[in-house]
């Protein structure tokens, strides 16, 4: 099957959808499909290149930074994709178009050419669903403009398809008529794996909590710092990431006098994050909004116990037995969380060992692509995928 893959954005930029279009393209391209990612283009990549079986074509666009795209970023990538995306289309007898996010990347989708006689596919991710992202005023203008084309960019889909049961929920509320497929995350087992040996060099005693996010208001470090603030000394939080609103979190912090209790480590490369992980007692994140939860997979797959806002697709991932539900917005259940859980290791123990057998379980790659290459036969009515030579 040939299949072209969009997202605007793919490794290094972007989060978990970035993430998921690159590890689904390379399970894809692993049973034998021609797939090419079409996407943005980061400082010091190549416009084209060959990466795990599956062919990357990269645009410019002009986002805020590499976690934070912007409507710029956004819509300047769908200006420098137009060629690019007619040109595949055009050389490439594509049998799948698959866009991640109908809000902007599938606007290509209404572009003249031959591209419109092949079925498509849109995974929704988060924010190109009305009302999921109600702290970003912006993002909700936009949504209202744009309903009348997101709203025919999914009734004339082959399939839509949403990380969780929530995001499928919010979605059929702006267009009950639309029938939409659950097929979750993935996680890199293989890559983040349970080490006890990691732990050995830790010299705090202290209880460590860590948060990694994008540092914007909706993921809800705010709360998390205001709890640090009630919590003794025997808690210490590691803060990992980047994003619009990390300078009004390091002053929140400062005026919260958290200097002993908080550190915020920045961005850290993947390899390195395991690491942090394996170093670390809890995962926290009380987000305020949030579709699936990526980090909350990948802390559970290093043997985390997590502890996550009872909001979007997190209460699929976060049952009794793993971790802990807090309400979005509540200080006083982030502390609660965190006190229960500092204060017994045996159920940490206990719950890390779980979650990581439930994160290799339920959401390996291998896995999730499967369901993915379900739907694409369902559409496309192709079983077979043989391996052929994939041209540029």
């Amino acid at each position: 099957m040939k299949i072209l893959v969009i997202n605007y954005e793919f490794p290094p930029l972007g989060g978990g959808a970035g993430r998921g279009t690159y590890n689904l393209a390379r399970e894809l391209a692993a049973k034998g499909h021609q797939v090419d990612v079409l996407t943005s283009r980061a400082a010091g990549y190549q416009k084209t290149e060959l990466v795990e079986g599956f062919h990357v074509h990269r645009v410019k666009s002009f986002r805020k930074g590499i976690h934070d795209c912007g409507f710029r970023g956004a819509f300047s990538f769908l200006l420098f994709a137009i060629p690019v995306f007619l040109r595949l289309n055009k050389h490439n007898d594509y049998d799948l178009l698959h866009y991640f996010f109908s809000l902007p990347t599938g606007l290509l989708q209404y572009l003249p050419g031959q591209h419109r006689k092949v079925p498509y596919v849109i995974s929704l991710r988060g924010s190109d669903v009305p009302n999921y992202d109600t702290y970003n005023t912006s993002l909700q203008l936009a949504h209202k403009l744009l309903m009348p084309l997101t709203k025919n960019l999914w009734r004339n889909a082959a399939r839509v398809v949403a990380l969780s049961s929530d995001l499928a929920k919010s979605a059929q509320r702006s267009d009950p008529s639309v029938t939409i497929d659950i097929v979750p995350n993935g996680i890199e087992s293989e890559m983040f794996v349970h080490d006890p040996s990691l732990k050995e060099d830790q010299t705090d005693e202290r209880v460590q909590l860590i948060c990694v996010a994008r540092l914007i208001e909706r993921k809800g470090v705010q709360h998390l710092l205001q709890a640090m603030k009630q919590l003794d000394d025997s808690v210490f939080l590691t803060i990992v990431g980047e994003g619009n609103y990390m300078e009004d979190l390091q002053t929140l912090s400062a005026k919260l006098e958290l200097q002993s209790k908080v550190r915020f480590y920045g961005y850290c490369p993947r390899e390195k994050l395991v690491r942090l992980y394996n170093r670390s007692d809890i995962f926290v994140l009380p987000s305020m909004a949030e579709s699936f939860g990526m980090v909350f997979v990948e802390a559970m797959s290093c043997g985390l116990p997590v502890i996550g806002a009872r909001v979007g697709g997190v209460p699929d991932i976060i049952k009794a037995d793993n971790g802990m539900l807090v309400e979005p917005d509540s200080v006083s259940d982030v502390v609660n969380a965190i006190s229960s859980l500092a204060s017994k290791p045996d159920v940490r123990t206990q719950m890390g060992l779980a979650n990581r057998e439930k994160a290799v379980a339920e959401y390996a790659w291998s896995s999730v692509a499967d369901g993915y290459e379900a739907i694409y036969s369902e559409c496309t009515g192709i079983t077979e995928q043989p391996v052929s030579p994939h041209p540029l």
